[in-house]
């Protein structure tokens, strides 16, 4: 569950506390902290469900069923390569 903004801002205070209290700590915490999915993995999960969608779309308009299924297929596979992502990033 995310935080909401005074959570958010509590805890970057704690942070700066205690990064002020003992700089050797904060760094260590810095460099050993969780890896988000950077901008890299965002684009990439953006041009898959583009290209779903895409395949979706242009094989219903066209009567063209292994366009669709080809979509569904695709779309099928986006947890798995989501979930590869994303513990790659960490």
């Amino acid at each position: 569950m995310p935080f909401n903004w005074k959570e958010r801002r509590a805890l970057r205070d704690i942070e700066e506390h205690l990064a002020a209290e003992d700089p050797a700590l904060a760094g260590l915490l810095r460099a050993t902290g969780t890896a988000r999915p950077g901008w890299l993995v965002r684009r990439i999960r953006r041009w898959i469900v583009t290209a779903v969608v895409t395949l979706v779309v242009l094989g219903m308009i066209l009567d063209i069923g292994g366009l669709v299924v080809g979509g569904f297929l695709m779309l099928s596979t986006l947890p798995v390569l989501f979930a590869m992502m994303s513990h790659r990033c960490r």
